[in-house]
């Protein structure tokens, strides 16, 4: 008999709508082939888990392509075409059994509001329907009837902030083996709730920590084969915008329909006490003149880059220069002007600046004096984990400047900062700095807990969630927004294999 393979690849990244910089193929990581299997192997990534799971089972694994890249504004419909047609074309070539993608969920493009969707379509026209086909994603995923109705079985991430990438993908994986050796005939009870969880739907806290736990218990007691909750994405203004609970079994199951209503009515009993609240930023500065046991690393919750904010916003580096009593601490910000000039200059030039808020309109430019510490046009950054262990990436065109006790991380993309390895990859070592700021609201708590007291601070900015300051329209009526009358029905849909 010979071996089997199972195509997996695609794009993962996550879109605010309402960002009007659009990203780019620049921004992404692109691999394929074995250079993308050696870079994921043995990684918490998606693509590790999907490998993990494979050698196990002594599957081949065949990757066309893999984009990857950080959250931001829509995404160039070239970029998607020419991820989707490669993909398209070795779906052709039909020298495998099963596909398993490692994706995101929640992407846009200026005219698609479900890419995942439409490469899940494309494929699905090329293999036929029975081919097993798996897609693991991001828990704040956009779910749309079209992929629940396109591929076999859909799961998410079971942690907020994110842990469990690699097991998420070896989820997905186990799932194809088990429908190829007919151990698994899914049937998806589905439901949708329009609702968004705003800050406080940490999957390790109440009360998302009690439905994970209940659905945790239904898969281990058989009741279901895989569930997932996933709570959308808070930037999206599409059709259909919300949280969805999936149950998958084998078979229609009137116990797993109940689960699913049960956990969907349970999410929104609770919509309240999933609106989180933040100190302020001057509280946490506070502390900082004052002196603290541990360095504080703080997620500028208003200009999320991983949120898909575009990382310019100048709030919190004004907060910093106005408190000359502050220890060293260290901010990031987009701005390819300013690293131009930078580099024009030279290393050890003392430059003056416009700098940040070119995007972010609540925190307009700074005009700031200081002292160019380091240059380069490239920085290869590997995470320390836990969450994405052994990913790498790489950091275009940046500047370091000192501007007294603040060192500014002046970069021509927008980056999270989720992990301690992009400040190293550009000279600054985080571990010497007392005030650490990130692009990040919670993701980066992990990566950081060992180095300092992780704390996500109350900013104004388009990532923040106070939502009732975003111009949604095509997503409304979804709560807090609105307050639909809401009763739990199950999404009636073709189940794949009913």
């Amino acid at each position: 008999m010979s071996k089997r393979r199972i195509l997996a690849g695609g794009i993962a990244q996550e879109s605010h709508s309402f960002n009007p910089v659009l990203t780019n193929r620049v921004r992404f990581n692109i691999q394929s082939g074995l250079d993308a299997i050696a870079s994921a192997r043995g990684t918490n990534s998606l693509l590790g888990g999907i490998l993990d799971a494979a050698g196990q089972a002594d599957v081949e694994v065949l990757v066309p392509t893999l984009f990857r890249a950080q959250s931001g504004g829509p995404v160039e419909d070239a970029v998607f075409t020419e991820m989707r047609d490669i993909m398209c074309n070795a779906a052709k070539r039909g020298d495998f059994d099963a596909i398993v993608l490692p994706l995101h969920g929640g992407m846009l493009t200026p005219t698609l509001e479900d890419p995942e969707g439409e490469l899940m379509a494309s494929l699905r026209a090329i293999v036929g329907p029975d081919l097993p086909i798996t897609v693991a994603f991001d828990l704040h995923a956009h779910v749309t009837c079209r992929i629940l109705e396109t591929c076999d079985l859909l799961v998410g991430y079971l942690t907020n902030p994110h842990g469990d990438q690699g097991n998420t993908g070896r989820r997905a994986c186990q799932a194809a083996f088990d429908i190829l050796d007919r151990r698994l005939r899914p049937v998806l009870s589905a439901v949708h709730v329009p609702m968004l969880t705003l800050g406080h739907d940490r999957t390790d806290e109440e009360p998302l920590m009690g439905l994970h736990a209940r659905a945790r218990a239904a898969v281990a007691s058989g009741l279901a084969y895989d569930v997932s909750i996933f709570n959308a994405q808070q930037f999206l203004d599409v059709h259909g915008l919300g949280n969805w609970v999936l149950a998958y079994g084998n078979g229609k199951d009137a116990g797993r329909d109940s689960l699913a209503l049960e956990l969907a009515q349970s999410l929104w009993d609770q919509r309240c006490a999933l609106i989180g609240t933040y100190p302020s930023l001057d509280e946490c500065l506070d502390r900082a003149e004052r002196g603290t046991e541990r360095p504080l690393i703080l997620g500028d919750q208003g200009d999320r880059v991983a949120g898909g904010g575009p990382g310019d916003s100048t709030y919190v580096l004004g907060a910093l220069l106005a408190r000359p009593g502050l220890p060293a601490s260290v901010v990031p910000l987009t701005d390819p002007v300013s690293v131009a000039a930078c580099h024009a200059a030279g290393k050890g030039a003392q430059v003056t600046l416009d700098v940040g808020g070119r995007f972010s309109t609540v925190a307009p430019p700074i005009t700031v004096s200081g002292k160019v510490l380091g240059l380069g046009t490239e920085a290869h950054v590997t995470y320390d984990g836990p969450a994405d262990a052994g990913y790498k990436s790489k950091i275009g065109a940046f500047a370091v400047l000192e501007i007294g006790k603040v060192h500014v991380l002046l970069t021509d993309q927008p980056y999270s900062y989720l992990d301690p390895d992009y400040f190293r990859a550009m000279g600054v070592n985080p571990a010497e700095m007392r005030v650490i700021i990130t692009r990040s609201g919670y993701h980066f708590t992990l990566n950081f807990a060992a180095m300092g007291e992780c704390i996500t601070v109350d900013t104004p900015g388009m990532t923040s969630y106070r939502v009732d300051e975003l111009p949604f329209t095509v997503a409304r009526p979804f709560f807090p927004l609105d307050e639909p009358n809401f009763v739990p029905v199950l999404v009636d849909h073709p189940s794949r294999r009913d």
